[in-house]
């Protein structure tokens, strides 16, 4: 790679983003001309003064020819692909009491081109606690105090040791303490800068500049499609250059408590080595959640490597000459293509082969074609499983041809919860309503024969949790009235999915996804023997609205029928004026699933009028 290709990189308008990242990338564009260069176990570096060391190393191109750029630090602030382009960005700065160098701020690109970035210390959590009145809490140490936690939170002791240090214990007084803790921040970066950041998820604290963890997304349903590899690649950068420093410990995977899958393991095993307990199965040890830490976990030789491409319009993930996943840029089904020649499935019938030196694009019956660019390292072409035949595809929910989506919204319809003390929004809040609902179909002895006895549904303004609306184990005739078409597009691809993986698809066939604005009229005219009702907080305070809706979900509902609703409180006082008995209602602000969140956003708010009702016409 040319110094000219170089320069071109580094000075790429839309690859830097932070102030202090464009003014050291002029300080270098001159003594880059001037560079000495070095070969190395393949890479080749680019550095100042005799022989390439962490500290004057500016320029590393791996043998893939992706470019990592490093400060006057010794830190990577910038890897892009072989044409140049942007992978992830990072910010670092000396710190103020020690002068260390710490990083302040990252940011990852996904292959759909948004971004994430990363916030060290985005957060600081404190509580006060008083060990008066315990029996010997005069002499009582920090490792006592830590063993209490442990027993109360249910983890190892081992690990509330390694998150609440000495100096998270802050004396106030005689028995009493403020317990800090700081977290990192994951945020969604519309237009790619920290400008008007959306918050995604709390993790762990990570010590950046020397890393020896493996960070807890807390709210990972939360997280834009493919940020998990995203952020991954920079973690691997990361402990690779300093593992070049300082032979580094393995990593581990940490949390209060963690989140141990199958999904987790295998993103983990992409990027890094696992080593568990001699003569222990490694994935029992990784799922069960207070052993997860025992798992080491090292840098892989050969990662997956993303590359984009401007010309096609597309990026791509290839690792060890395999192409793993493909992603259109503007796509607006928002489902990547994965190569199946090696076991699995993609999502909804979309898969692709490679062959003769073409990558082929199925979707569903279409095919596409594109070539393969030799800078991609594409060299295993084992033919791919092309995907169990099918009844139908997902588009038929909505007779056969889905509604246009926007291709970047379609990538955001995942739950996204406040930072700090805002109240949630209606689509985020609807997941936790939906597992209300269905704790009060679980807490009914009569329930059972009830559902099995039901033949129509109605859902209606439930968009972000449709698919948990439709019970796939029944054939039955559902509609869905839905306002937001990313959401149903979202919904109808999750339910496709979920029934064609446990070969129920059969009973689908008479569920319909019909646009709101257009059929709810005509939806009103017919009646079911269940309905799934979101009233929008905007009419939350119109009491005729609210009597208006009601009144039409009574007309709708058959004798005997149940109405799972979610409105405001007062509403209740209608129900038996509008023949309606019922069953259960609980404030949300009460629910044990609002709870539950906030043990990991304990700031977030919900008005306290919004309930959730179970109701029976009479």
């Amino acid at each position: 790679m040319d110094k000219d290709r170089l320069i071109e990189a580094l000075t790429r308008k839309e690859n830097l983003c932070f102030p202090a990242n464009q003014r050291m990338a002029d300080i270098l564009q001159e003594p880059l001309t001037r560079l000495k260069s070095e070969t190395q176990d393949g890479s080749t570096y680019w550095f100042e003064g005799e022989k390439p060391t962490p500290a004057t190393i500016r320029v590393k191109v791996y043998p893939t020819g992706h470019v990592v750029f490093y400060n006057t630090f010794g830190r990577r602030f910038l890897m892009t692909d072989p044409e140049g382009n942007p992978l992830h960005e990072a910010e670092w700065e000396a710190d103020e009491a020690t002068h260390e160098i710490k990083l302040k701020q990252a940011r990852c690109r996904l292959d759909c081109r948004q971004w994430v970035g990363i916030k060290p210390r985005a957060k600081k959590f404190s509580t006060h606690i008083s060990i008066k009145g315990q029996p010997g809490w005069e002499t009582m140490s920090l490792d006592q105090l830590r063993q209490g936690a442990a027993q109360a939170w249910q983890v190892p002791f081992s690990e509330v040791q390694y998150f609440y240090k000495d100096e998270n214990f802050v004396p106030t007084a005689e028995g009493e303490y403020d317990v800090n803790l700081y977290k990192d921040g994951l945020y969604a970066l519309p237009g790619g800068t920290f400008e008007t950041p959306v918050f995604v998820s709390f993790m762990f604290g990570v010590q950046w500049e020397k890393l020896d963890l493996i960070p807890v997304v807390e709210l990972f349903q939360s997280t834009l499609p493919g940020s998990g590899g995203a952020v991954f690649e920079f973690i691997w950068g990361l402990f690779e250059d300093q593992s070049r420093e300082t032979p580094l410990a393995p990593l581990r995977y940490r949390g209060l408590p963690t989140y141990p899958s199958k999904e987790a393991f295998n993103i983990f095993s992409a990027f890094f080595t696992p080593q568990g307990p001699a003569g222990e199965d490694i994935m029992e040890v990784f799922m069960d959640t207070d052993r997860s830490h025992e798992i080491e976990w090292t840098p892989r030789a050969d990662p997956p490597w993303r590359y984009f491409s401007e010309v096609q319009s597309l990026s791509l993930t290839v690792q060890d000459g395999y192409l793993y996943k493909l992603t259109l840029y503007d796509d607006p089904i928002g489902i990547p293509y994965i190569n199946t020649a090696r076991g699995g499935f993609g999502s909804c019938q979309r898969y692709m082969s490679v062959t003769s030196g073409q990558v082929v694009l199925h979707d569903a019956a279409e095919q596409q074609k594109i070539s393969i660019t030799e800078a991609w390292h594409v060299t295993d072409q084992t033919p791919a499983k092309a995907p169990p035949a099918a009844p139908f595809g997902w588009q038929h929910f909505f007779g056969g041809s889905a509604p246009e989506t926007d291709p970047v919204k379609i990538l955001f319809t995942v739950p996204f919860y406040p930072e700090g003390e805002a109240l949630i929004d209606e689509a985020s809040l609807q997941p936790m309503v939906l597992d209300q609902i269905f704790h009060y179909m679980e807490s009914h002895e009569d329930m059972e024969e009830k559902l099995e006895a039901v033949d129509s549904v109605l859902v209606h303004t439930f968009d972000s949790v449709i698919s948990g609306c439709v019970d796939c184990t029944h054939d039955r005739d559902v509609t869905v009235l839905y306002g937001d078409p990313e959401f149903a597009v979202k919904n109808a691809q999750q339910l496709w999915n979920f029934a064609a993986g446990r070969q129920q698809l059969d009973n689908l066939k008479r569920v319909k996804f019909l646009s709101e604005a257009e059929h709810v009229d005509a939806a009103y005219q017919q009646t079911y023997a269940m309905i799934y009702k979101w009233i929008p907080f905007v009419f939350h305070q119109n009491r005729e609205a609210c009597e208006g809706m009601l009144k039409s979900l009574s007309d709708a509902l058959q004798p005997g029928g149940m109405l799972f609703l979610c409105g405001p409180g007062p509403l209740r006082g209608l129900f038996e004026h509008y023949g309606l008995h019922d069953r259960n209602f609980d404030p949300v602000i009460e629910m044990p699933f609002f709870n539950q969140h906030r043990k990991m956003c304990p700031e977030n708010q919900v008005h306290p009028d919004v309930t959730v009702f179970l109701a029976e016409k009479k």
